[in-house]
C-alpha cells in the first residue's frame, strides 16, 4: 500500500497484491469469529470483485450482486438502488454483505435495511477491506481503515476521471498526467488523452 499526498489530499494506492492480503485478512476474522456465511453478496462495482475473492478462500458458491451508488466524483450522495438481489428470499440463509470501502456507510446500511432483511435472512453480518473514521455505519469485518481517497485497481480510469483535473490545477498538466500514469498502471498516453478531455 502506497500512500500519496497531491493539492492537500492523500490518496492510498492499492496493488492486486495489496487487495489479496486485505481479503486474507477478512477471512481471518470471519475465522476468530466463528462466522460462518453460506451466501456472500456484494455490492456493486468492488464489492463484487472482493466478494469474488473472498467466496475462494471461504470455499463458498452462492455469490449475488446488488447495485448501490452513493459517489458522484470525490463526493458521496443519496445512495440509490440501480440493480436488486436476484434471490427473492434469503430465509435461513446467512449471508455476508461485502464491499470494498466503508466511507459514509450509507451504501453499506441501506443495502441490508432496504434489500436483505425485509428477504429474511438468518443472519446478516457486513465486511469490507477498508474503512473511513468517519463511516456511520460500521462494518461487521474490516481488514484496514483509512482517511485517504483509495485508488483500487479495478478503478484505474475511474481515478484518473475523478482527480484529473484537481491534479493538474495543483501539479500542473505534465507533471499530473505523469503522476497520474504511475498512479493507475495506464499508458502515459491514455491518461493524457484523457485528462485533456476533463480540462
Amino acid at each position: 500500500m502506497e500512500t500519496r499526498t497531491v493539492g492537500g489530499r492523500k490518496f492510498l494506492i492499492l496493488s492486486w497484491a495489496d487487495i489479496e492480503k486485505l481479503v486474507e485478512n477478512i477471512e481471518e476474522e470471519l475465522g476468530r469469529d466463528g462466522y460462518r456465511p453460506d451466501t456472500l453478496v456484494g455490492i456493486l462495482r468492488g464489492g463484487m470483485i472482493v466478494a469474488d475473492l473472498l467466496s475462494d478462500l471461504l470455499n463458498i458458491r452462492e455469490v449475488y450482486v446488488v447495485g448501490c451508488k452513493s459517489y458522484a466524483g470525490l463526493s458521496a450522495g443519496e445512495v440509490r438502488l440501480y440493480h436488486d438481489l436476484l434471490l427473492k428470499d434469503l430465509g435461513g440463509r446467512d449471508v455476508l454483505l461485502v464491499d470494498d470501502v466503508a466511507d459514509t456507510g450509507s451504501t453499506l446500511e441501506t443495502a441490508v435495511e432496504k434489500i436483505l432483511k425485509p428477504r429474511n435472512p438468518r443472519t446478516v453480518r457486513t465486511a469490507t477491506l477498508l474503512i473511513k473514521p468517519w463511516s456511520k455505519s460500521k462494518p461487521d469485518y474490516t481488514a484496514a481503515s483509512t482517511d485517504a481517497w483509495v485508488v483500487f485497481p479495478w478503478e484505474r480510469m475511474e481515478t484518473v476521471r475523478a482527480v484529473g483535473r484537481m491534479w493538474a490545477e495543483s501539479l500542473g498538466f505534465d507533471r499530473a498526467a505523469a503522476e497520474l500514469a504511475e498512479v493507475s498502471r495506464l499508458r502515459p498516453e491514455r491518461v493524457s488523452r484523457t485528462l485533456k478531455e476533463l480540462i
